[in-house]
């Protein structure tokens, strides 16, 4: 019984394992791949700027056509895309190509990975829905810990090798990828819609009155500046490092530290949410990222720079889980799917701000007047976010 019940997760853990390894190796190594292809630091912004607003704008397409098309499974869908992510990380490796089609090669990357993301998350949701014992964050958690395994295995192999490794790699996990989605089959009942049991207390919600939505439309705008914060970080994190001396292989090492202090966030977050507020949470939060953005602009060195990661347990761990419980605890029914939707956006717009500025201000100033400005950005959305979130 209990190898009936766990190997479902298992099965969904590889597949999430997959997914957030060629997602590893194609936001966060593109600075690495992109610089070697003679791209500025602004023309990369523009890359993935470029790539997470296309995936804004067809990832309901997408998620609509896989939905109503009841022909083709939803694991045949995540295993197509995949397999079209391989087939364009193998066009990178055509010698010649000049620095304009790399940049459009790889921008359709960042597009396409997006696009998968949450495919990938409703094929387990699915399974859960039909009863199939499938624990989704301990999967999920399996991701992350993957994630961090790869960064820092691929920052070394790239250090070794050359950037060539970076579409190698990419192919290589979208391949399991296509595998681990395609296998992933189950038996279970058809789709359920989850009820409230009758013994349940229902959620008294306050009704969302002009102000409640202000307030709210205002946490938006603090929490994407959080994440534009973070995206300055995060998507220049190579040139932060040699900056300090690194390379790619302690910017592999940094991904890990702070993918790894994810893993208690995710794994323990029903007794956190349960002893805490939502609200509260993202306040914490929006302060946090302030802390780690300021730590990571005064560090002095690499062993800082490590440091300044484990701030991302705080920050960015509990700023994820709790946006999502926020809008399912303080939002009436009506309207979460529309909050759940705006707050998705947030992490969209805030990568779009991040690798734009972040870009520009790396080519005109350095290293060190970006961070400064993400540390200023941070804390005009912490302040925003301290204000907005309803406890």
């Amino acid at each position: 019984m209990t190898q009936q019940m766990t190997a479902p997760t298992t099965r969904y853990g590889l597949v999430q394992a997959a997914y957030w390894s060629g997602f590893c190796m194609i936001v966060l190594f593109a600075s690495a791949y992109l610089l070697d292809a003679e791209l500025t630091n602004a023309q990369i912004g523009v890359v993935i700027a470029a790539g997470g607003l296309l995936s804004a704008v067809l990832q309901p397409v997408v998620a609509g056509l896989a939905d109503r098309s009841h022909r083709v499974p939803l694991r045949l869908w995540c295993s197509a895309l995949g397999l079209v992510i391989a087939a364009v990380a193998a066009i990178l490796l055509v010698p010649g190509l000049t620095w304009l089609l790399t940049a459009v090669f790889f921008g359709l990357l960042v597009l396409t990975v997006q696009l998968l993301q949450p495919l990938v998350n409703a094929l387990g949701m699915a399974a859960m829905a039909r009863g199939v014992k499938v624990n989704f964050g301990v999967a999920r958690a399996a991701g992350s810990g993957v994630f961090a395994l790869v960064s820092v295995g691929a920052g070394w192999a790239i250090a070794s090798a050359g950037t060539v490794m970076v579409p190698l790699l990419i192919i290589g996990f979208q391949l399991i990828l296509a595998a681990a989605c395609l296998t992933f089959v189950h038996r279970g009942g058809p789709a359920v819609v989850a009820e409230e049991t009758v013994d349940a207390p229902p959620l008294r919600v306050a009704p969302l009155t002009r102000q409640r939505w202000v307030r709210f439309f205002l946490l938006l705008a603090g929490i994407t500046l959080s994440m534009s914060a973070h995206a300055m970080i995060n998507n220049y994190l190579l040139q932060i490092m040699r900056h300090h001396g690194g390379d790619t292989g302690e910017m592999g090492t940094a991904v890990m530290i702070a993918a790894l202090v994810e893993l208690p966030v995710m794994m323990l977050w029903g007794r956190v949410v349960g002893r805490w507020s939502p609200g509260l949470l993202l306040r914490v939060a929006g302060v946090f990222f302030v802390i780690k953005t300021a730590a990571t602009w005064l560090a002095p060195n690499l062993l800082s720079i490590y440091g300044a990661q484990l701030l991302q347990m705080l920050a960015f761990a509990v700023m994820i889980m709790a946006s999502v419980y926020y809008v399912e605890r303080l939002l009436p029914a009506a309207d979460r799917i529309k909050g759940q939707a705006y707050m998705t956006m947030t992490s969209t717009a805030g990568s779009v701000v991040g690798s734009l500025a972040g870009g520009a201000l790396l080519d005109a100033a350095g290293v060190s007047v970006m961070l400064l400005a993400a540390t200023v950005i941070a804390g005009v959305g912490a302040v925003l976010t301290l204000f907005s979130a309803e406890r």
